[in-house]
């Protein structure tokens, strides 16, 4: 009963936080919505100010929310700059994806501190103090971990994208190719061909034609583009594509033997995996196959022996 007055404090501070949490984060966002708005009913000829913004750079329009960002955000720009990369390969581009990731983490981890204080003890109101601030804490980092489980696995789903449908696009960029387009041509055809196919790349292309097109270097394009999606396999093609365009070499000579290279590289991957079946199936089998048959098999000695001491403890 001593850790009541406790809980009730340490609740009431944890709601009035994720109110103020949720407003700051509601009044920051519809803030930009309309800055947005108000720039593309302008004059369309002025450069965006949210592409110019260096990689990590944090943009914040609204005066409470920018007070509230320097709370949730890393102050190194080196911290910065890394869950940017991070939320660039996980597919969130938005130049306010690092204040809202770490706005994200703050509000599920006060979140999950205050529906667990308000519902643990109605279902389990014989529990002690002790385990009810454990059971609070143990929620609250699962809470604050979450959006970094989430970006992962957004990060390894879009690398598996690119990794399968990456050789098919190399053969789409060949025929554009050898129909006479120049690379900066067919890689912005390649990205509306594949749109359907393959999401993630045609997205990731269509960001290469717009840079190419805005007169972007070619090289620190495609070094991007390498860079956003970390697939080792894209980043040799790139090295490959550099050097042909260095030293003169036909690009879609080079372009043909990688496509090459990588429909094999994909054909030893599936057999990679075929042959760890047996292997995966074998253990599945041993482990929801033997158990129940020596639970069948040993219980009705099991209960005769028990059934005997019974008999000569009488």
């Amino acid at each position: 009963m001593s850790a009541q007055p406790f809980l009730l404090i340490a609740i009431g501070g944890l709601i009035f936080a994720a109110a103020a949490l949720i407003t700051f984060g509601t009044s920051g966002y519809f803030g930009e919505q309309g800055l947005l708005r108000r720039r593309l009913s302008g004059n369309h000829t002025a450069a965006p100010t949210g592409r110019s913004s260096a990689p990590g750079s944090i943009v914040i329009d609204d005066t409470a929310l920018k007070q509230f960002a320097r709370f949730v955000t890393p102050k190194s720009e080196q911290d910065r700059t890394a869950v940017r990369t991070r939320l660039i390969r996980a597919g969130y581009r938005n130049p306010s994806a690092v204040r809202l990731y770490f706005a994200y983490r703050a509000g599920l981890g006060l979140g999950s501190a205050i529906v667990s204080s308000l519902f643990i003890p109605i279902f389990a109101p014989r529990l002690e103090a002790s385990l009810l601030l454990l059971a609070v804490l143990t929620a609250t980092t699962l809470g604050f971990l979450l959006p970094s489980f989430w970006v992962e696995r957004r990060i390894q789903m879009r690398r598996q994208a690119a990794e399968e449908g990456f050789p098919d696009a190399l053969d789409m960029l060949l025929v554009c190719i050898e129909a006479g387009q120049g690379l900066d041509q067919a890689l912005n055809r390649l990205s509306y061909e594949i749109r359907a196919a393959n999401p993630t790349l045609a997205q990731e292309f269509a960001i290469v034609g717009e840079e190419l097109r805005a007169g972007k270097d070619r090289v620190l394009v495609l070094r991007e583009f390498s860079e956003r999606l970390g697939v080792s396999d894209i980043s040799a093609f790139m090295a490959v594509l550099k050097q042909s365009d260095e030293f003169g070499v036909s690009i879609a000579d080079a372009v043909r033997v990688y496509a090459a290279e990588m429909r094999n590289k994909r054909v030893m991957r599936a057999e990679e995996k075929a042959n760890l079946l047996p292997v995966k199936l074998a253990l599945g089998s041993m482990m929801f196959t033997v158990p129940p048959v020596m639970v069948i098999l040993g219980a009705p000695s099991f209960i005769m022996i028990l059934r005997s001491f019974a008999g000569m403890e009488q």
